[in-house]
């Protein structure tokens, strides 16, 4: 919002000052700078007043992007024991009128594939198309619902092509922990066998599975997604998040940050890191987020990156605040920090 305002209203960032308001959640609508929240601010420059838009809830569904239409296509390679040997997958996308964060959406239909089942070959084609509709954006998991649905369905087709348990079929393919993807993508820990068999056991499977009364049926699904995106949406060489300390003469301490609280309670996590590695209570801590003016820059609350990224750059803060206080409280006691 800041560079999407420096850059609208032809000012120097320096003049301008943002200070994000408590949002309920975000769920990637939320990542689009809007209309209405540059027009308020070139209200107020044209009337020298204070403007105010309030949407009714019918303008925001107007307002917001929905997500994206996707035709999809996939071919995969199996053997008769269900292991995946190949899969080439397409996607075509339904942007509507304008480009959002199309790049983005258009990516993770065809970049999660492999991060759930052992896939050794894999290629991914994908376009966007601009179209006479109401513009598509980012919405939670953004991109990857539609895919899933179609490789899940997929799967159950092969497995009933090839007489095998869908449940079983997927357990005994699932990618091991710490592995590399054949797109690149780094896998650590990964409990989707444990989750599949608590689905199995719960929901009675064995003795369910197929033998239903017409017209009822039970399924199985997987998917994932990624968490702490590690590419910015404003793509540069500088820290992707920032944390400053303030200590004061009193012993209070103040956190300052740009991430912006969303409904995920990182404004909590930030209080509590820091608290527990300078040994004070999370009450004692104040917490001053997402203020331009004051606050470091932050390059967004997507992807579940906030307590990764975030969380690292308090870690690193409060060490160093800790160790110089060590070092004076040493001094003073004549003692080894």
């Amino acid at each position: 919002m800041h560079r999407a305002l420096a850059k609208v209203l032809e000012l120097p960032p320096s003049r301008i000052r943002v200070i994000a308001t408590p949002n309920g959640g975000g769920f990637g609508g939320k990542s689009d700078p809007f209309n209405h929240e540059i027009v308020v601010a070139k209200l107020t420059m044209m009337t020298g007043r204070p403007v105010k838009i309030c949407l009714t809830r019918e303008e925001v569904f107007y307002c917001h992007r929905g997500r994206h239409p996707v035709l999809m296509k996939i071919r995969t390679g199996v053997t008769k024991q269900g292991a995946i040997t190949a899969m080439d997958f397409e996607s075509y996308l339904d942007g509507g009128a304008y480009g959002s964060y199309g790049v983005a959406s258009t990516y993770y239909t065809g970049a999660l594939q492999t991060v759930t089942y052992e896939i050794p070959s894999y290629r991914f084609k994908g376009a966007r198309a601009f179209t006479n509709k109401p513009p598509c954006g980012p919405k939670r998991g953004h991109g990857t619902p539609q895919p899933r649905f179609a490789l899940e369905v997929q799967l159950d087709k092969i497995a009933e092509e090839l007489k095998l348990d869908p449940a079983e079929m997927r357990l005994k393919h699932l990618v091991k922990p710490n592995t590399i993807t054949a797109n690149w993508l780094r896998v650590g820990t990964i409990g989707l066998g444990e989750c599949i068999e608590k689905v199995v056991a719960g929901s009675r499977w064995k003795e369910r599975y197929g033998k239903l009364p017409y017209g009822r049926g039970i399924g199985l699904a997987c998917s994932s997604y990624i968490t702490g995106a590690g590419v910015a949406i404003y793509w540069n060489e500088m820290p992707h998040s920032g944390v400053q300390i303030k200590c004061d003469r009193g012993g209070g301490v103040t956190v300052f940050c740009g991430s912006t609280e969303i409904g995920q309670g990182s404004d909590t996590v930030l209080a509590l890191i820091v608290a527990e590695i300078l040994g004070i209570e999370p009450a004692d801590i104040a917490v001053v987020t997402a203020d331009t003016d004051l606050t470091p820059v932050d390059l967004g609350s997507y992807s579940s990156r906030v307590t990764l990224m975030t969380g690292q750059a308090a870690i690193q803060a409060a060490e160093r605040a800790r160790a110089q206080i060590a070092e004076a409280v040493a001094a003073k006691l004549e003692r080894e920090s």
